[in-house]
């Protein structure tokens, strides 16, 4: 016969049932670090085809020597749907500015954009200009600022409370470029008709 002290001892060492207790805790945490590794893992794939499909876009605008009009424009978004396998139509914006060097500003030869906030004008880039994001140019020279602005939705989304902070949900991915064009300005034909192409900032 066991003494209750028996008893109690065989209770402390007992062990049956550790594996299903352990796993019904682990199995919780291993498939949140699993999905949430997965899910950065693709946000940075979305993140880097981004840049890299704004980069092709700034090279294809800057080595155009004829007039762009709005249909180029609209096939610039059609490549840039496709290098970033995006679902939606991506924003983006393009603008081409000169430097004066009369009274050291920038100055918008011409803005167009797609879904991307508005055109930039003058103030826009005295702006920018102010926070060291536009370099100098000679004053017969064109800059092209092509801007892109990418929705990413991720596939899965983490609630963990005092841990929300975390969460990777929905997120837009926005990345810049400036380049100058090859030919030394890039012009903008607004219309059919001849000789109304923008090419000198007003």
């Amino acid at each position: 016969m066991y003494s209750i002290t028996s008893y109690l001892k065989k209770f402390r060492d007992c062990e049956e049932g550790t594996v299903a207790v352990e796993l019904v805790l682990m199995v919780p945490i291993l498939m949140w670090v699993f999905l949430s590794t997965f899910v950065y893992f693709d946000a940075f794939r979305v993140e880097t085809n981004a840049a890299r499909a704004t980069i092709t876009i700034t090279e294809m605008l800057s080595r155009e020597e004829a007039s762009i009009t709005q249909e180029y424009l609209d096939s610039v978004g059609a490549v840039l749907q496709t290098l970033t396998f995006a679902d939606a139509q991506p924003d983006f914006r393009v603008t081409v500015y000169q430097y004066r060097q009369v009274d050291d500003t920038f100055r918008v030869v011409w803005s167009r954009h797609t879904g991307m906030g508005d055109v930039l004008d003058d103030n826009d880039l005295a702006q920018l200009h102010a926070n060291n994001r536009l370099p100098l140019i000679s004053a017969t020279d064109h800059n092209v600022l092509v801007e892109t602005q990418i929705e990413y939705s991720a596939p899965f989304s983490f609630n963990l409370s005092s841990f929300s902070a975390s969460n990777l949900d929905d997120v837009t991915f926005t990345n810049s470029m400036i380049i100058r064009p090859r030919p030394g300005r890039l012009c903008f034909d607004p219309s059919p008709a001849p000789s109304d192409d923008i090419c000198v900032a007003t």
